[in-house]
């Protein structure tokens, strides 16, 4: 049993599929003089997806992101994820972007029990889609919270929050960046409560939205909308988390359909044109009308529509 000490030298586990998390996590409890004795990542639905050219991609960047001793462990189904961690003798679980429910008798492992950390401001934005959701309803900020994992996804007593600004311009690279960095100045404060064996704030019921996956047909762009909300849309696909497989928004365009990954406001007057109109390029940066001003299509790539 661990003490109640927070420099005791827990045994924790990391449940995660983000490399960040891995890395960052990882050196951080060890800087606090904890040990993070493994990594575990899972596969199949909703996880990472071994079997093709992308899913080995992102199980090789985790291998390469997690610190010298850390065994990764890919598990290959939810029932075989109680047992692993038995193996392990956690003192801790903390998830981070890990997408399977832990069951009753996970839960029920590690002496100190379960932590989650869920990118939004608990009760809001509970679910599987929070930062898409955050960013399709024009969020000028983003939340982080560290909550004790329970029965129900997202519900547990909070441990510690936080906020960071959003910009429009921010990339998913920036806006991961700022997430990562919020979580890594809570993460001491979260530290100390659970070596308290403090319980947490219970969540206000009454407060609580639900963010839930995104319907495929969110991802089809009209450009007869506002350039803003164009905008919105093709930054929430990249966060999204879908109920059928994975997408970034798709319009068409010059008469074939086109992923479009990234866009920005026009600056300048506006010209009469008809929504869908190529008005400029530049390099492979395309203006399109939309239905009220123009809008700078930056990063786009065909895709194969049957």
């Amino acid at each position: 049993m661990p003490t109640s000490g927070a420099a005791s030298g827990w045994r924790i586990v990391l449940l995660t599929v983000a490399p960040a998390v891995a890395h960052d996590f990882t050196l951080a409890l060890r800087a606090q003089g904890h040990d993070v004795v493994a990594l575990v990542v899972p596969a199949g639905i909703r996880g990472l997806r071994p079997l093709d050219v992308e899913g080995w991609a992102e199980l090789g960047r985790l291998f390469e992101a997690a610190p010298p001793s850390v065994d990764v462990l890919l598990v290959s189904e939810r029932a075989h994820l109680v047992p692993r961690l038995a193996d392990l003798k956690p003192d801790l679980l903390l998830c981070f972007f890990f997408p399977w429910k832990l069951s009753p008798e996970a839960l029920a492992l590690p002496p100190l029990g379960a932590v989650n950390v869920h990118p939004s401001l608990l009760p809001r934005y509970r679910g599987p889609c929070p930062l898409g959701w955050a960013l399709r309803e024009d969020a000028r900020e983003l939340g982080l919270t560290f909550h004790r994992m329970d029965a129900s996804f997202d519900t547990g007593p909070v441990l510690a929050q936080g906020t960071f600004p959003l910009k429009d311009e921010d990339t998913e690279e920036v806006v991961f960046e700022k997430l990562m960095l919020a979580s890594r100045r809570l993460l001491p404060r979260v530290v100390e409560r659970v070596a308290r064996r403090d319980v947490g704030e219970r969540q206000a019921e009454a407060d609580a939205t639900f963010a839930p996956f995104f319907d495929v047909a969110y991802r089809n762009i009209d450009w007869g909308d506002s350039a803003r909300s164009v905008h919105l849309k093709v930054r929430a696909c990249r966060f999204a988390g879908w109920r059928e497989g994975r997408g970034d928004a798709r319009a068409r365009l010059q008469g074939r359909w086109v992923r479009v990954r990234r866009t920005r406001a026009w600056r300048g007057e506006d010209p009469r044109a008809e929504p869908g109109t190529l008005l400029a390029r530049q390099g492979d940066e395309l203006l399109v009308q939309c239905g009220d001003t123009p809008l700078w299509v930056v990063s786009h790539t065909p895709e194969e529509v049957t």
